[in-house]
Order: structure tokens, then C-alpha cells, then sequence
């Protein structure tokens, strides 16, 4: 049987295929797929194929490799050949698509043996009675209500306890080597740092003295050779003493020829002030190569060195300003640290406030002259204190100790302390003092206690028994919601407990 073979491509489609079928003039189409390439792998484009190789009264066939495909046409009742002349050789089975398109037509020709118009009609349904009716409505509206009457109402239920006032005394040990609250009253130190930079100036009360004019006087030179000697300007002198004070000669001169020989000359002191004023014949050193073949001597004491006395800062004055600029930072920092605590801190006597200081300079600088001594000084200023959030912590301590296991119950805003004492000192380093804590305490009744009390009872019923059954000083408030209902919730969830001291 003729067979027609069409090659496809990789970008082959069903409209491109059919194209390529409207050519063919064969009974057997056989579609070869390539050996690249992905194409027809969807088992409804193969069954479009297939259907319009039948309409045009061919039987398609495929040549593939491919598992998907093969599996797709199975399932389509297409065959699939592995090479073409397997395919021309072998007769070709028939689809079942094309056994049920047989059958079909051969149903469709067949006379019927009944008419669409004489069908018989479906047995039709009795109708319900009128009092059957009202009977499922009246169940219906029934269960609804009774679903609201479980859902709808809910009830606040307020219990008003007693309440009794509790105090107790903890003495209080605040320890800087303590880093915990301890029950038995130990709590730590905590410290506040503050940086500040200031200066204040005061009057100089010293004087220094300086150098204003030069001493003067005479000295005899005696010859103590044969030979005569000059003595040039400038020779340097000087005084026999440890601390030696120089004079200079103002004019040259020379000893006469002969031992014994004497010449006065001019002087003056080297460095200006009242230093140079020395006594007689204390002139005795010739600083100079023939300072050994003469002597020298002063036989008059100089005069007229004098000395010109300046205000200058001394050390009191440095004293007092350190001081003092202690005291007005200290004043401040003291401020700055009351405005960081809370009003239940505590701070600690102001004696135990340090300070560090970090940078500090004073103008004029020591040794100068000035009018005014200036300090300016960066220092940081270290507080200790305690905590009122540590005393409250270790109040709530103390008082929670009380209730273990018990029903009685602390309000913890009720608690208020009282500091009964001053913080001294109980050692070098640790204060002391009593605290004194008040607090309120309740009875708490566990929730499922009273809503089983009151579970789907009457408002005044479920007050009176609540009453009783808790022993309560104050009757209970229940407020029911909707207004107008007369009975507490079924169901425990609708049910809301507020318990209030009274």
C-alpha cells in the first residue's frame, strides 16, 4: 500500500503538518520525527492529527525514537514504527478511535424502536402535607433559637474582694562589692558620671622681682711680678663666694712696672640687680690668663644695683583657685546629677562625690608676672546612689516570698515604700538603713470556680450563690448581654470574670 512520508522539523507545528497532509493523495500517512528537537510531545495534538488523517480518509503512523512520544501515541492508538521500512512492510493496525467512529455510525443508521415523544414520564414526587410542613419549619426554627439562645447572650460577671493592707521592715544594706539584689536586703551601688569643663580667675597676691639697674664700684689691681701688665675693658671679676657674682671692668688700665704696684679701675656688675651689691674686698677672682700675676680687690662695697618688684600668682594663690573651682564644679555636677535620678533614687552624702580631673591648665604659667591667675580645668565627676527601681525589685521580692502557693494575692500597684531611716555608714564602704514596704493583698478565686457557680442560672439566683458559696464581704455585679435576657450563658467561653478588690 502507497505510503506517504513526511519529514518534520523542530519547529513544526500542527497547522504546518496538516499543510503538509493536504498534499498527500495516499491511504497511509507516515510522520518521521527528527532526530533534534522537541516536537508533538502533547498527547491532544497527536489525537488532532490523527482525526484529520480520518476525515481526509487516511491512517496515520509515526516514526519515532522518542519515549514520550511513543507513549503518547499508545495511549492515542496511533503505531509507532522504528525505521521506514518497518513501516512500509508491516500492515499497519487499525486506532481504536476509527472502531468506535464505526460503531457509532453503524448505531446511528439502526431503526429505533422507540420515539423521543412517547417517552414515559418520570414518576412524580408526592407532595408533603401542609402539617408536615409547618412541623419541619417550627423544628428548624427551633434548633436555630436554641443556637442563639447557646451563642447569642454572654454575661460580665464582676467579683468585689476585700482588700487588707500588709507592711512589713527590710533593712537595707547598700555594698559597692555587691552586684545582685538579695532578698535579705543587700542591694548594689549604682554610679552616675558627669563630664564638666570650667574656670574662675582671682587677683594675684604674690610679687616677683626683675632685674633693673647695674651695680658699680671701684677695684685696685696690685702687681705681683716685676713686669707691668695691662688690664684690657671687660676683664671679667668675680666674688670668692660658692655662688659666684661676676662683674666686668668698664675701662682698661695697667699696672706700673714692680712688685707691689697698684692701679684703680672702673667696674660694673654683669647682670643687673640688687645681687650685684656686695660687700668690701669681697671682689677677689680675676677670671683671666694673668689672673696669677695679679690680685684684685674690692676696697669699697658696690652700689647702685636695684631690682623692680611685679605683681605675680604665688602658690597659695593656685591653692585657693584650685580649690575653689573644685568646689563651683563639684556644686554643678552635684545639680546635673540630681536631674538624671528618679525622686525614689537615693543619692549617697556629697562627700562621696570624686573627681577626676582630665585636663587643667593655669595662666599665667608659674614663675610669671600677672595681674590675674587664671584655671580652666575639664574634670569628670563620679556619684554613687541606689537604684529606686533596685529598692522596688527587692520590695516585690520580699513581699512575693509571703504568697507562695497561697490563693491570697499582692496588688503590685499597691505597694508603696518608706524610707524609715537616713543611709549611714556601717563600714568604710557600706550604708545602711530601714525600708519600710505597705501593699495590699486579695483573695484570687480561680475562674472556673465561679463559672461553674453561675453556668445557665438565674441573675439573682447566681448572685445570692456566689455570695455564699466565696464568702464575699461585697455582693457581685453581673451585667447580662442582651439587656433583656434572663438567664447567665450555657457555655463557659461566654463567660467573662473581672475581679476587682473592693
Amino acid at each position: 500500500m502507497k505510503t506517504q512520508i513526511i519529514q518534520l522539523e523542530s519547529h513544526d507545528d500542527t497547522i504546518s503538518v496538516k499543510d503538509k497532509m493536504d498534499w498527500s493523495q495516499t491511504s497511509r500517512v507516515l510522520l518521521v520525527w527528527p532526530e533534534r528537537g522537541k516536537v508533538f510531545r502533547n498527547r491532544i495534538d497527536l489525537v488532532l492529527l490523527e482525526r484529520y488523517c480520518s476525515a481526509h480518509g487516511s491512517q496515520l503512523a509515526l516514526l519515532t525514537k522518542d519515549l514520550v512520544v511513543k507513549s503518547q501515541a499508545e495511549e492515542a492508538g496511533i503505531p509507532v514504527f522504528h525505521s521506514r521500512k518497518t513501516a512500509q512492510l508491516q500492515p499497519w493496525r487499525k486506532s481504536f478511535r476509527e472502531f468506535r467512529r464505526r460503531d457509532l455510525e453503524q448505531q446511528a443508521a439502526e431503526p429505533r424502536g422507540f420515539d423521543f415523544f412517547d417517552r414515559e414520564k418520570e414518576p412524580r414526587r408526592k407532595d408533603i402535607p401542609i402539617w408536615g410542613r409547618i412541623a419541619i419549619f417550627t423544628v428548624g426554627v427551633l434548633a436555630v433559637l436554641t443556637i442563639a439562645g447557646l451563642l447569642l447572650p454572654s454575661a460580665e460577671v464582676t467579683i468585689l474582694k476585700e482588700e487588707t493592707w500588709k507592711d512589713i521592715v527590710i533593712p537595707v544594706v547598700a555594698d559597692p562589692g555587691t552586684r545582685e539584689i538579695n532578698i535579705s536586703g543587700t542591694i548594689p551601688f549604682q554610679e552616675i558620671v558627669v563630664l564638666l569643663e570650667g574656670d574662675t580667675s582671682r587677683s594675684a597676691s604674690g610679687q616677683i622681682s626683675i632685674p633693673n639697674e647695674y651695680a658699680q664700684g671701684e677695684v685696685i689691681f696690685t702687681n705681683l711680678t716685676e713686669d707691668s701688665f695691662v688690664i684690657p675693658i671687660n676683664t671679667i671679676l668675680s666674688t670668692g663666694t660658692e655662688n659666684p657674682i661676676l662683674f666686668i671692668t668698664q675701662i682698661p688700665g695697667k699696672t706700673p712696672a714692680g712688685r707691689g704696684e697698684q692701679t684703680t679701675i672702673r667696674i660694673q656688675a654683669l647682670v643687673a640687680g640688687t645681687s650685684g651689691n656686695v660687700d668690701a674686698s669681697q671682689i677677689t677672682r680675676i677670671n683671666q690668663e694673668f689672673g696669677a700675676d695679679l690680685s684684685v680687690d674690692n676696697p669699697e662695697p658696690t652700689s647702685g644695683g636695684t631690682d623692680l618688684y611685679i605683681p605675680s600668682p604665688n602658690q597659695k594663690d593656685r591653692d585657693k583657685l584650685s580649690v575653689s573651682l573644685r568646689e563651683e564644679l563639684g556644686n554643678i555636677a552635684l545639680d546635673h546629677i540630681q536631674e538624671q535620678l528618679s525622686s525614689e533614687d537615693i543619692l549617697l552624702s556629697p562627700d562621696l562625690i570624686q573627681e577626676e580631673i582630665i585636663q587643667e591648665e593655669f595662666t599665667p604659667p608659674a614663675g610669671s608676672s600677672g595681674d590675674t591667675l587664671t584655671l580652666t580645668r575639664k574634670a569628670q565627676f563620679h556619684m554613687v546612689y541606689i537604684s529606686g527601681e533596685d529598692l522596688r525589685t527587692l520590695a516585690f521580692k520580699a513581699i512575693n516570698a509571703r504568697y507562695l502557693g497561697n490563693e491570697i494575692k499582692p496588688i503590685p500597684g499597691s505597694v508603696r515604700l518608706t524610707h524609715l531611716s537616713i543611709p549611714e555608714p556601717i563600714s568604710d564602704q557600706s550604708y545602711g538603713w530601714d525600708l519600710g514596704v505597705e501593699w495590699k493583698e486579695i483573695r484570687v478565686i480561680p475562674e472556673h470556680e465561679i463559672i461553674q457557680l453561675v453556668l445557665g442560672k438565674k441573675t439573682a439566683d447566681a448572685e445570692t450563690l456566689l455570695q455564699e458559696s466565696l464568702d464575699l464581704k461585697y455582693p457581685p455585679v453581673i451585667k447580662l448581654s442582651p439587656g433583656w435576657w434572663y438567664r447567665l450563658p450555657a457555655l463557659p467561653f461566654r463567660i467573662n470574670i473581672i475581679q476587682e478588690g473592693g
